[in-house]
């Protein structure tokens, strides 16, 4: 018998809550490990079209234009976007005391939701997309998410309006910020660039906003809800200053997404949308120091324990990547340092390890946790686990360095007039090869995942299914006679 992968958590609530809301988390959950390893292949297909643009050249539906943004979406409103409503519906929950309703609603959500990022994907795949970063899925498709958010997102809004707690966590802020968020930016952002697009310098404006309510105040709410509960569980410290964690929600809401113009600076803005934009990354630093003033003693208070538990690798990475990720975005935001860093890779690099690093790895800790309270049994393979862990971790490092490294040395060649453009471009080539490394062991450690949650679920599957099965069979006991 394998060692557990996560340390037991003392139950929050009556084992009824678990049953009310097993069903739509173990659906959404396993869908979105479904996306996370289709994404996977996809993204280690755009990383090697990245530096090896012929192969596959003579398939048009393969080439790196397609390949990428479809890879990235797959990852993001497969994998991203269902993880984290599974862990929000179970969190929500969880702190509130009170059964989920709408079961068959959410399950009927899932399925809308399945069934319009697999339009937008192969569309995007089909030569179909906007053309938009970050807002590539066709028109067609985004309707469908859109409601098929509305049809799961509303009942943990409904289970939070009757906790039993008058006073809420400090997981709940996030999650109610999260859950709100979300249907507002998309709405808003394929309004404003596909169905009545703005005019000129105005639908940039609204596609660098609408990237920054994404990362920042969607999945970087998702990400800080898990980590401000499972952390403080996990390693049994408390949350030393709730006045701080506090101070830090509201800067962390009011300042986090008002910075996504800094991706264009130097652009054709008026100044002081593009000043209101580095005050605003600048500004959330607060945030970033009441996050990391609450949570990282958590974290030293578990050194001891983090050779045994796989759980907190994931969430201690997690909350280190998101940290980094934070400061560095303050930092790319400053005029003396986009001199370096404008129209290089250190941009998507950012993206990459706060989302990825951030939200990626806190939400797949999570999953650790979460399933198991749900079926009952501890993951099958400690050793998968492991293994998930190391790859997702060296892959966000390596990503990291292969985008922010090579995006400074990108930036610092295309600043040298006396570089020609062909030499600036051939520069990135070894740090291109790097991040298709990156996205192999993304790839392995995503395998491992699918492979733990299936034979996990084969397991209960035998355990319930089976006995269930027999009893349908055998006939009934004769009844006695008079």
């Amino acid at each position: 018998m394998p060692p557990p992968v996560a340390a037991s958590l003392a139950p929050a609530a009556p084992a009824d809550l678990d049953r009310s809301c097993r069903w739509p988390v173990l659906v959404l959950g396993g869908l979105s490990a479904g996306w996370l390893v289709f994404a996977a292949v996809l993204g280690v297909l755009a990383a090697i079209k990245l530096h090896a643009p012929g192969m596959l050249a003579n398939i048009e539906w393969l080439t790196y234009g397609r390949v990428q943004p479809a890879a990235w979406n797959a990852l993001v409103f497969g994998f991203g976007a269902l993880a984290g409503l599974a862990l929000a519906l179970w969190l929500m929950v969880r702190l509130s005391g009170v059964p989920l309703a709408g079961t068959g609603t959410i399950l009927f959500g899932a399925a809308v939701w399945q069934v319009g990022l697999k339009l937008g994907v192969l569309g995007v795949l089909a030569g179909d997309s906007t053309g938009i970063e970050g807002l590539e899925l066709p028109r067609y498709a985004s309707p469908l998410l859109l409601a098929g958010y509305l049809l799961i997102a509303p009942w943990a809004l409904v289970v939070f309006g009757r906790r039993q707690r008058r006073e809420s966590y400090i997981s709940q802020w996030y999650l109610v910020t999260a859950l709100l968020v979300f249907p507002w930016c998309f709405a808003s952002g394929y309004v404003l660039t596909s169905f009545l697009p703005l005019r000129g310098v105005l639908q940039a404006a609204a596609q660098a906003w609408y990237l920054q309510q994404l990362w920042v105040l969607w999945f970087g709410s998702l990400t800080l809800a898990a980590l401000f509960y499972f952390l403080p569980k996990l390693t049994g410290a408390a949350v030393p200053s709730r006045s701080l964690a506090l101070f830090g929600f509201w800067t962390f809401v009011a300042f986090g997404g008002l910075g996504g113009l800094t991706r264009y600076a130097g652009g054709p803005f008026p100044a002081w949308m593009l000043s209101l934009a580095v005050v605003g990354n600048v500004l959330t630093l607060f945030a970033i120091y009441g996050v990391g003033a609450n949570l990282l003693p958590s974290l030293r208070a578990a050194l001891s324990r983090l050779s045994g538990n796989v759980v907190l690798w994931f969430l201690g990475f997690s909350l280190l990547a998101w940290l980094t990720a934070g400061v560095l975005t303050a930092l790319n935001s400053l005029a003396t340092v986009r001199h370096l860093t404008h129209f290089t890779l250190v941009t998507p690099g950012l993206d990459q390890l706060a989302f990825l690093g951030g939200f990626g790895v806190a939400a797949l800790g999570g999953l650790y946790v979460v399933v198991p309270c749900l079926l009952g049994r501890d993951w099958p393979s400690r050793f998968l686990a492991t293994l998930h862990f190391g790859c997702a971790a060296g892959a966000v490092v390596l990503l990291a360095v292969a985008f922010l490294v090579g995006g400074l040395v990108h930036g610092a060649a295309l600043n040298n007039t006396d570089v020609a453009f062909l030499t600036v471009a051939k520069r990135y080539l070894p740090f291109a090869s790097t991040g298709t490394l990156a996205q192999l062991l993304w790839l392995v450690g995503s395998g491992a995942f699918a492979v733990n949650f299936l034979w996990l679920l084969g397991a209960c599957a035998r355990t319930i299914c089976v006995p269930a099965a027999r009893a349908l069979v055998e006939p009934l006991p004769a009844e006695g006679k008079a």
